[in-house]
């Protein structure tokens, strides 16, 4: 049995609840985490447990509370995982004139410390032979996100502690990667508005990226297909053009 942990599961429609589903399909024991708090703050109805097969939904709690992320890894400490996927996520719109001490270190804490403790944690627990950890970035590097600073530049620091954790870890033959899934539809932005069909025809195939888009490639990189892929940034964008 493969044990994977995936993070960022609180809501229908978004990537983690989708990624739950296709590992579980998978045959693999998934632990999922997430926060519904924030996504209901955002907006986001609550994703359930509608899963099948073998699935254990963790304490749900808010990371960008310092104590929470050492209650999610105590909460850990009762399973062995052998996977891992970060795709939690703190993002608002935060322009320069509204930055404040409170907010940057929210999309620290969230999106990078978190992933940091959480990695430490799952190199200590590791017994099999082997491990595999995928983490999530934005499209920082592709181009400017001048409305939301904070979370670009927490993004950024998440590509770089992946490279330089795939070297950390590689030792202990834990392979590390970051994916960039581009605009995802997962119900952040109403199907019929303006901005909505403005972005489609941004994509190749005029189409926005759907959560299985997105999972076909991480069930790939969790899998033995994947096994010479470490320390790398895919970006899976399905050719969006920034500059259209």
């Amino acid at each position: 049995m493969k044990n994977i942990l995936i993070t960022g599961v609180s809501r229908k429609g978004g990537i983690g609840a989708n990624l739950v589903h296709r590992f579980l399909k998978e045959g693999y024991k998934v632990y999922a985490h997430g926060s519904s708090d924030y996504d209901q703050k955002m907006g986001y109805a609550d994703a359930g447990d509608l899963y099948q097969g073998q699935f254990v939904r963790l304490k749900d709690c808010d990371l960008s509370i310092a104590d929470n992320v050492q209650s999610l890894i105590n909460e850990l400490a009762s399973y062995e995982i052998s996977h891992m996927i970060i795709c939690h996520a703190y993002s608002t719109q935060c322009g320069l004139d509204d930055w404040n001490a409170e907010e940057i270190n929210k999309h620290l804490t969230v999106n990078v410390t978190a992933a940091m403790l959480l990695i430490k944690h799952f190199k200590a627990q590791l017994q099999a032979e082997k491990g595999c950890i995928t983490l999530f970035t934005s499209g920082q590097h592709l181009g400017p996100m001048t409305s939301e600073i904070p979370y670009a530049v927490s993004k950024a620091a998440v590509t770089n502690l992946g490279m330089q954790s795939s070297y950390a870890l590689a030792q202990r033959n834990i392979r590390v990667n970051v994916v960039n899934p581009g605009p995802t539809d997962t119900g952040y932005i109403e199907q019929n508005s303006e901005v909505y069909h403005q972005i489609s025809n941004q994509f190749n195939d005029k189409r926005w990226g759907q959560p299985d888009d997105i999972a076909n490639l991480v069930l790939f990189l969790h899998s033995d297909k994947g096994q010479w892929i470490t320390g790398q940034l895919i970006n899976s964008e399905g050719g969006f053009n920034r500059y259209l």
